[in-house]
Formats: structure tokens, C-alpha cells, sequence
């Protein structure tokens, strides 16, 4: 048996919460993808995706850890929808339009191409045979801030992935400078946060 009566009181507790990563911020980050309970065939195998019970939204959710710089391990959570009632231009669903270009986007930053090459090798390079293959990928991204909702906390996601056109890409190895984007409310921790999945408005009907 275990007793965790006597284990002491925390003098700080403060110190078991964290400020917002500013919003705007650029840094490194290797990402894992969190096992879902669907599987949706075109993805490749792997039960990745998960379900709304009440639109056709669906969606996978991304975990994101800080590698080197100011917020060095800090972690981030992001849900990519492929799926959703809304119909895009392309005649495919909205969501699964604005999560193509997501993971494209990750994809060219992890594996440094330029998103105007279309190379033989860069159009290789843009291939994946699933989702398993994102998982301990290292990218530059951009940091943004989700607005909590319905009691919940305001918390990190990505914002953007960024590729080696834009001038703020940090290549593989690159120690990020002092952050001097817009901070974030200093007091506002980063946990609990909206759960992932949360289905956006452009997901639903």
C-alpha cells in the first residue's frame, strides 16, 4: 500500500503553475501525435483521429515539447480537424482544407522545404505513408494563444508551422533569441486548459 499521508505540503504552489508562452513566439518543437480511437483510412493505419458525437467533425490532437531557448520543454497541445459539416471552395469539407494545409505546413518545416519548390525530391519529401510518421518530428512553429471558453483557462496552441521561406524560420539546431513578442497576462496559468477537440465554429454547420 501506498500513503501519501504524510507526504509534505508544497511551500509554493505557485511554482506548479506557468505563465502563457507569449503569443507570437518562434521556437523549436518536436511533436508526438496523441492515439485517438477512429482510424480514417486515407490518413494511413492507426486508430489517430477522434469523433464529435454530434457533427461530423473529426479531428486529431497534437502535443508539442520546446526544445532549447527561453521555454526549453515547455509543452503545447493542438487539434488538426480533417473533417466537418462546413463545405470549403474546394468542395472538400473546411475543415479538412484548413487541415491539409496544417500538416503540409509541418511537414515542409520539419524536413526544411521551401513551400514553392516543386522539385522531384522536394515533392518526395512532402510524402508521408501516415500519421505515425509526424510523430518525433522536429519543426519551427509560431505560438499563439487559444481564448478559454465556458470556465476554462486561456491556453497555448500552434499557430502557425513555419517553413524555411519565412524569415523568422529557426533551421534545426538554432538557439532562439530572447523573446520580445507581446506578452501574455503574466498571472494566467497554463493549466486547465480547453480540452482538446473543442469543435470550432467553421467545423460545425
Amino acid at each position: 500500500m501506498l500513503n501519501f499521508n504524510n507526504v509534505p505540503q508544497d511551500e509554493n504552489p505557485q511554482t506548479q503553475e506557468f505563465s502563457l508562452i507569449p503569443n507570437g513566439t518562434v521556437c523549436r518543437v518536436v511533436m508526438v501525435v496523441q492515439q485517438g480511437d477512429i482510424e480514417i483510412s486515407e490518413f494511413g493505419q492507426g486508430q489517430w483521429f477522434k469523433r464529435s458525437q454530434s457533427t461530423s467533425a473529426k479531428w486529431m490532437n497534437l502535443e508539442f515539447t520546446i526544445v532549447g531557448g527561453e521555454y526549453d520543454r515547455r509543452k503545447f497541445w493542438h487539434s488538426v480537424f480533417v473533417d466537418g459539416d462546413k463545405m470549403g471552395q474546394s468542395g472538400m469539407p473546411l475543415a479538412k482544407e484548413i487541415g491539409l494545409r496544417t500538416l503540409k505546413s509541418i511537414v515542409e518545416s520539419a524536413r526544411n522545404i521551401n513551400p514553392s519548390d516543386v522539385t522531384p525530391q522536394a515533392q518526395q519529401n512532402r510524402n508521408i505513408s501516415g500519421m505515425f510518421d509526424l510523430n518525433a518530428m522536429e519543426l519551427c512553429v509560431k505560438v499563439g494563444i487559444k481564448k478559454g471558453t465556458n470556465g476554462y483557462k486561456d491556453s497555448n496552441q500552434l499557430m502557425v508551422a513555419l517553413t524555411p521561406d519565412n524569415k523568422d524560420f529557426l533551421p534545426q539546431g538554432s538557439i532562439p533569441m530572447q523573446n520580445t513578442t507581446v506578452p501574455a497576462q503574466a498571472s494566467a496559468p497554463q493549466a486547465p486548459a480547453q480540452p482538446s477537440g473543442a469543435v470550432p465554429s467553421w467545423a460545425q454547420k
